[in-house]
């Protein structure tokens, strides 16, 4: 591998994307709805739900069936005529999950024709697969339902969600290619300056933020370096994610070792490890070990709950706590009680930002900064809730 054509790479790289910033900011893109809101990559409160919006001939969008007819032209399924009567809903139950896992669950988006004939879409963001869960999904209508496989990139399912299902029973479809595609197809149709072209926009933005998608010239411009530089760049892409992981590592050991050298009652270990979406340190003493619950920050991937923002909390599997501060909520049955970790500017702290990561490992001051703001709200938090849990 040539180094000098790796910096030249990276550098001419660097100015593609500095552009792209460039163009975000002229056009006011981060100022983007969901984000706003904090629904990025909420599965089924925003993706599945939009997306049955636009999909529903009878959707309040009032363009009756076309947007519909893009997208299953868009997937290739041409199966069907009368859209106008097909229904489209979200978390359709087919019951309670069966002990073995072979039937039962909600199909994250359901599409039922007049023929009798059915689209099902598992659609994944962030979430793991469930065991059998496509097998589970491929027992509605058994032949006459077609099954996808939605995904940001087009990732394969894992066998835990097959079963005995083959690569034949389900297609693969993903956000960065058939999603924006017809996202794209349907805007054109659009009219111009509506509220409904405009909220398109917003969702097209989003899924292109969630899967690093450029306005095309400009990629078609980082492609191009990428086919004249084919080698380093499958190096970069070997070691990329390694790199980011092994910055998180870093940072993640930093704060335990910080907490463990702080006058606090409850010790701090290394949860799940930093490639899972929910990779924690967990923070307990004897007494808080007979009670059940723990103190945890979570989480450290730059995924998970919160859209993978860092906070600390109350780990509970009982869900016996339930009083709070000002600020503070609950977040789940085993979480009841967890505040948000802010950044010493007071913004969100998260490592999947990519300034945060390049941060901590360019600049040690910075680093430090972080560290001593992440284990001081910590370390008061603990103080604020340990005597009355315990």
């Amino acid at each position: 591998m040539d180094i000098t054509k790796l910096e030249t790479l990276l550098a001419d790289s660097r100015e593609i994307v500095n552009e792209h910033q460039k163009n975000i900011i002229e056009k006011g893109e981060d100022f983007n709805v969901f984000s706003i809101l904090d629904l990025e990559t909420s599965e089924t409160k925003t993706h599945s739900k939009f997306l049955v919006a636009l999909l529903d001939p009878k959707g309040n969008h009032y363009y009756k069936e076309k947007f519909l007819a893009l997208f299953l032209e868009e997937i290739g399924y041409y199966k069907e005529r009368n859209l106008s009567s097909a229904r489209v809903e979200t978390e359709y139950y087919l019951g309670k999950i069966s002990k073995g896992y072979k039937s039962g669950g909600s199909i994250d988006i359901l599409i039922t024709f007049p023929s009798g004939k059915a689209i099902a879409i598992e659609n994944k963001i962030n979430a793991k697969d469930q065991k059998n869960q496509l097998y589970r999904y491929s027992q509605f209508k058994g032949g006459d339902c077609s099954l996808y496989y939605l995904n940001l990139f087009g990732k394969s399912p894992s066998k835990k969600s097959l079963h005995t299902l083959t690569n034949s029973d389900f297609e693969i479809i993903s956000y960065n290619n058939q999603i924006l595609k017809w996202l794209e197809k349907c805007l054109y149709i659009t009219k111009d300056g509506s509220i409904l072209q405009n909220a398109i926009k917003q969702y097209q933005i989003l899924i292109k933020n969630l899967t690093n998608t450029m306005e095309k010239p400009l990629e078609d411009n980082l492609n191009n370096l990428i086919a004249n530089n084919l080698e380093e760049a499958k190096y970069i892409n070997a070691h990329y994610q390694k790199t980011v992981d092994g910055i998180r590592e870093k940072f993640r050991f930093a704060v335990m070792d910080k907490l463990n050298s702080m006058p606090l009652v409850v010790k701090a270990n290394l949860g799940n490890k930093i490639h899972y979406n929910h990779s924690q340190i967990w923070l307990s003493s004897d007494t808080l070990d007979r009670k059940g619950v723990k103190f945890g920050i979570e989480s450290f991937s730059g995924k998970g709950h919160k859209n993978g923002r860092i906070f600390i909390g109350i780990f509970d599997v009982k869900n016996n706590y339930s009083p709070k501060r000002d600020g503070d909520y609950r977040l789940s049955a085993y979480w009841p009680i967890v505040s948000d970790i802010n950044t010493p500017d007071n913004n969100p702290l998260n490592l999947s930002s990519t300034k945060i990561l390049e941060g901590l490992s360019t600049d040690k001051i910075y680093f430090e900064k972080m560290l001593n703001e992440l284990t001081k709200q910590t370390k008061a938090f603990i103080e604020a809730y340990y005597s009355e849990i315990t």
